[in-house]
């Protein structure tokens, strides 16, 4: 590695920040040259690119990171989910750094992605201080997106929209880039002007710098074949000479989901309405859990590529989204393992939402940017015929999951719910965005073609940021649990403090009845709700008031008491419910914590119990607002959590609840993908 000769370089680079404009720099040793980056804690991006029209070209990415970073990352689009991603991270075991090249299905630990082409060029290496990667890229100018239209790099863009992520903590595996990692501590979006990055020998620079002998054989990817993906993939235009004329539809490379961790079907036994002591073939938790007493919990499967929303159908199946890869289904034995798995979708956009109509003869799913509808047949656990789409123009950025549920009194409505397209996204303020809310579509008069998600239906709420749990409670009413904001700062008088630790609290929000529309908003991106008063010191607060990030004379705290619809409940900040069912009488809600991936120590990572009354004919958690610490008990949850994170604990992501009251929830923990069965002991 020849750090020394672009330290001249690097340090010119030092003061530009995120959205500043960017410079050219050349690399003495391979006398390429690059539009650089760099992120100021001294990180350096470099992309350089042939002086052509259009994609598809070729593409070299560096990477110069301090060894203090475990690793760095580059996105190709500008954002997480649906883009293609380049990790890098120091094998210290062989002295150099390795590439991982990798996609995001949501928000979640991005998958190996086998699309695009990675050569190691000569300057890639390790020393005491930095690690560097210098990789050819073919497949990084162009990919499909989430909908399966193709995406190109401008190579005339002055601002092509880019951006990074790093983090502390090495891969769990350093030496093998199929590795998992933790998320990410810093992250950030900016821009480069491409022309700066043009070469004019381009091919010839790469070729004299190309590394015959690569990294240990174990850090390659696989050359394993994706699944199969449903997406109609349009012929794509001609290809300039010298780039390979194929552009594969951005599949995931995945293990086998259809794992003998699952229990083989077998002859029918007496019904057992408990939780059973364990399933065969199933192997023991990734993690241990711990359950309250009177509660007990099962793994019935494992093995599983970040499963998330899961449903009964009216056969008793369990219908699983398995991001990246479709919906899956199982039989349920009448112990309750599960039976032999089968591929019911084969579509790697769904990644969250399903769910079925009330006669269960239709299976809704969500991707990103819509909701699918397919004839479904229980009987046979499969469905018929070609999707159609029932909801559409949602946003691809931010938060991508889309939950799905039908009224139980109401059951020509369907509900989505839409989260924010980053952490602070401020023009979800304005109702007509359609973003931050929670929306109703009458699905007996979907239109051809779908819905349009902004334009049509109904409002139940919005300044909603994350509504990701819906729940019915007794009344046929809807409740909504809320992933609030990271990162805050309370701004009194020109001076910051970082309250971000304990604040603001996630919610669970009451959004009415469904057959109604509600335009009131709930704060977004304003307003928040206070988890701990005492480390807002500019005046005094209790739980579950609300405030603002930065009082001033046109909006204050007093303002959002006003204007904002206050919470009904307040979760320890960073939480991350994701799901929530009511128990069979209306007197329990019981809520998912995911984790939180931005405080230490971690919080979240259990299931909670959150206790209901009915006062005057309308149900309300028992605790006052003001009370919330107190108002809900752990019923499951991982020892030690403050040291838990995306791939180390058990992550509780969504609940499908059976007859008999157990609940079979899934974890899209990084480790491991699991199901267990919660239930009464």
């Amino acid at each position: 590695m020849r750090r020394s000769h672009l330290s001249a370089a690097v340090a010119a680079l030092a003061g530009t920040a995120i959205g500043d404009s960017t410079s050219r720099y050349c690399d003495e040793a391979s006398s390429i040259c690059y539009s650089g980056w760099n992120s100021g804690n001294g990180v350096t991006i470099g992309v350089a690119l042939p002086k052509v029209a259009k994609a598809p070209f070729d593409t070299v990415l560096q990477i110069i990171s301090p060894v203090a970073n475990g690793w760095a990352g580059f996105s190709w689009g500008g954002t997480m989910p649906y883009v293609p991603l380049t990790i890098g991270w120091p094998n210290n075991a062989s002295n150099t750094a390795i590439y991982s090249s990798r996609m995001a299905y949501g928000l979640s630990l991005p998958q190996p992605y086998d699309a695009a082409e990675y050569t190691y060029l000569k300057g890639t290496g390790l020393n005491a201080t930095h690690w560097t990667l210098n990789v050819r890229c073919r497949g990084c100018s162009q990919w499909q997106d989430v909908d399966g239209n193709l995406v190109s790099l401008n190579p005339s863009d002055t601002a092509a929209p880019f951006a990074h992520a790093f983090a502390s903590k090495l891969p769990a595996q350093p030496a093998n880039n199929r590795s998992t990692f933790n998320v990410h501590t810093k992250f950030g979006h900016w821009s480069l002007d491409l022309t700066l990055g043009q070469n004019e020998d381009f091919d010839k620079l790469v070729a004299a710098n190309l590394v015959e002998e690569q990294p240990p054989a174990s850090s390659s990817v696989s050359s394993t074949s994706s699944i199969p993906t449903s997406s109609k993939v349009e012929e794509q235009p001609p290809v300039s000479s010298g780039v390979s004329s194929t552009i594969s539809v951005p599949t995931s490379v995945l293990p086998s989901t259809l794992s003998t961790s699952i229990r083989p079907t077998s002859t029918p036994d007496p019904v057992q309405t408990g939780v059973p002591s364990s399933c065969s073939g199933v192997d023991p938790l990734h993690f241990p859990l711990l359950t309250a007493p009177g509660w007990k919990a099962v793994k019935v499967a494992g093995g599983l590529t970040q499963p998330r929303g899961v449903i009964f159908d009216k056969a008793g199946n369990l219908l699983l989204v398995q991001n990246g890869l479709g919906i899956t289904g199982q039989s349920v034995g009448p112990d309750g393992c599960l039976g032999t798995a089968k591929i019911v979708v084969t579509q790697r956009n769904l990644n969250h939402g399903i769910y079925l109509s009330a006669g269960g003869k239709t299976l809704f799913a969500s991707s990103a940017t819509s909701v699918f509808a397919w004839d479904y047949d229980a009987a046979t656990m499969s469905v018929s015929g070609s999707s159609r789409i029932i909801v559409t123009g949602m946003d691809s950025k931010g938060h991508v999951t889309r939950t799905l549920t039908i009224p139980p009194k109401r059951p020509n409505l369907l509900v989505v719910s839409h989260g924010s397209n980053d952490n602070f996204d401020f023009e979800s303020g304005n109702i007509k965005v359609g973003r931050s809310c929670v929306k109703v579509f009458d699905i007996s008069k979907a239109p051809a073609g779908g819905y349009n998600y902004a334009a049509d239906g109904y409002n139940l709420g919005y300044g909603l940021r994350n509504e990701v749990g819906l729940a019915f409670d007794g009344e046929g009413m809807l409740w909504g649990i809320e992933n609030s904001s990271d990162e805050i700062h309370r701004t009194v008088n020109g001076k910051s403090v970082d309250i971000h630790l304990d604040n603001p609290a996630d919610e669970i929000n009451f959004l009415g009845d469904p057959a109604k529309a509600n335009k009131d908003w709930y704060g977004y991106p304003t307003c928040y709700t206070v988890w701990k008063p005492d480390v807002i010191t500019d005046r005094k607060f209790r739980v579950g008031d609300q405030f603002v990030l930065a009082p001033n004379a046109t909006f204050s705290d007093e303002t959002c008491k006003s204007k904002s619809k206050a919470a009904k409940l307040a979760i320890q900040a960073h939480s991350a419910p994701l799901d929530a069912v009511f128990n069979s009488n209306f007197t329990s809600m019981y809520i998912t914590l995911h984790g939180s991936w931005n405080r230490s120590p971690s919080t979240g990572y259990k299931v909670i119990e959150v206790p209901f009354t009915k006062r005057g004919g309308n149900f309300s958690p028992t605790a006052q607002l003001s009370a919330s610490a107190n108002g809900y008990n752990d019923i499951l949850w991982n020892p030690d959590v403050e040291h838990c994170s995306t791939t180390q604990c058990f992550r509780p992501v969504s609940i499908a609840k059976d007859r008999f009251e157990r609940m079979y929830i899934t974890s899209d923990s990084g480790a491991e993908g699991e199901i267990i069965i919660l239930g009464r002991a």
